[in-house]
């Protein structure tokens, strides 16, 4: 689903994706960021609007936001990337040349919220996973650095809300570096959180529970959940269940072995892969009592033990990093910001595959 202002196209941007500018000069960087109008009123996110919320973000996490005419004189278009619920993706290079520039603070025009971000050449976690589980090494590379993430925004008070494989950029075939991306549901801890708006196998069940008008006041614990569904992802190339709610048949059969006393000492298929110290972390992040679920960060406690995945082959090396001729070949093919803002007007649907769906 894509959000327009239909009535407002006279200053700022005319018809501009909104956009997380790359500020690397001479290099492509990625372009993508939320909407800043108001979702409409029957989408049931969030108890304020998209607006409000961006501006409290950006006043958490900026020193400085640089007010800009318009964005799109800066930009040349490379292709585009991908789509979701809050905006577009768009490969760019800055028109002007020289050295790699460090990327600036958030940008802010009369229209949109921008904020520079890495292109991440490998795409997201989830296409990886299209075609097997990851090894063991390569899983554990993931949640260490994902949680390192997570630990980072918690510490300034604030919760990504949406920690799923779509959502996890990938720089290298070997995972050696990731970042977590789409901070379009990121909030300040203690934000108004309602259920989500369909089955998503990667929200808590406190959540799942909920019905409108009910909210719950944000927490870590919903992070920390999501890493764990992530975790199993990686491992397994699939989600544990579809929903975190009865009458799930595998999410019943694992909150039943979590909840029996005293536990079964074997848990049930497919948690039986695992060995007990990924279980006993699985155990932690995925705790039905969101009070005492484990943070993120005990994840590093468990780095050095054998997780039982030595079934999961190596990858073969077919996925590569794009090169710099490979870019400048697009390049050459593309068209401005300007004129891929026009095609788009003609062509409004599609969106990002992956669990979402497209939908918020």
């Amino acid at each position: 689903m894509e959000l327009r202002d239909p009535k407002n196209h006279e200053d700022g941007d005319p018809e501009l994706p909104t956009s997380a500018l790359g500020q690397a000069s001479n290099f492509p960087t990625a372009l993508s960021g939320p909407w800043t109008h108001p979702l409409p009123t029957s989408v049931p996110l969030l108890q304020e609007d998209t607006a409000t919320a961006l501006q409290r973000l950006v006043e958490l996490t900026a020193t400085r936001v640089t007010p800009v005419r318009n964005l799109r004189v800066q930009y040349r278009l490379i292709r585009k990337l991908g789509s979701g619920s809050y905006g577009r993706v768009l490969l760019a290079r800055h028109r002007q040349g020289g050295l790699l520039q460090t990327l600036p603070g958030p940008l802010e025009t009369p229209r949109h919220f921008a904020f520079a971000q890495e292109y991440a050449p490998c795409g997201d976690l989830s296409g990886m996973l299209q075609e097997r589980a990851l090894p063991e090494l390569l899983v554990k590379r993931v949640v260490a650095q994902l949680a390192g993430a997570l630990d980072f925004l918690h510490g300034r008070g604030l919760v990504h809300a949406d920690v799923k494989p779509d959502n996890v950029l990938v720089f290298d075939p070997v995972c050696s570096r990731v970042a977590l991306g789409d901070l379009g549901l990121t909030r300040p801890e203690g934000s108004p959180t309602p259920a989500p708006p369909g089955p998503l196998p990667s929200a808590p069940p406190e959540l799942c529970l909920l019905l409108p008008p009910d909210t719950l006041p944000l927490r870590p614990a919903v992070d920390s959940w999501g890493l764990g569904v992530l975790l199993f992802c990686a491992a397994t190339a699939c989600f544990p269940w579809d929903v975190a709610l009865a009458p799930d048949p595998e999410f019943e059969a694992f909150a039943g072995w979590m909840t029996t006393k005293p536990q079964p000492p074997q848990p049930p298929p497919p948690w039986d892969q695992f060995a007990p110290p990924a279980l006993a972390l699985l155990q932690g992040l995925l705790d039905l009592d969101p009070e005492t679920r484990s943070p993120p960060l005990t994840v590093l406690d468990f780095l050095g033990d054998d997780w039982g995945l030595t079934g999961n082959k190596e990858r073969a090396r077919g996925l590569g990093r794009m090169s710099s001729e490979d870019v400048e070949e697009e390049e050459e093919r593309g068209a401005s910001l300007e004129e891929w803002s026009e095609e788009e007007d003609g062509n409004k649907s599609g969106g990002r595959m992956g669990t979402d769906g497209g939908e918020p």
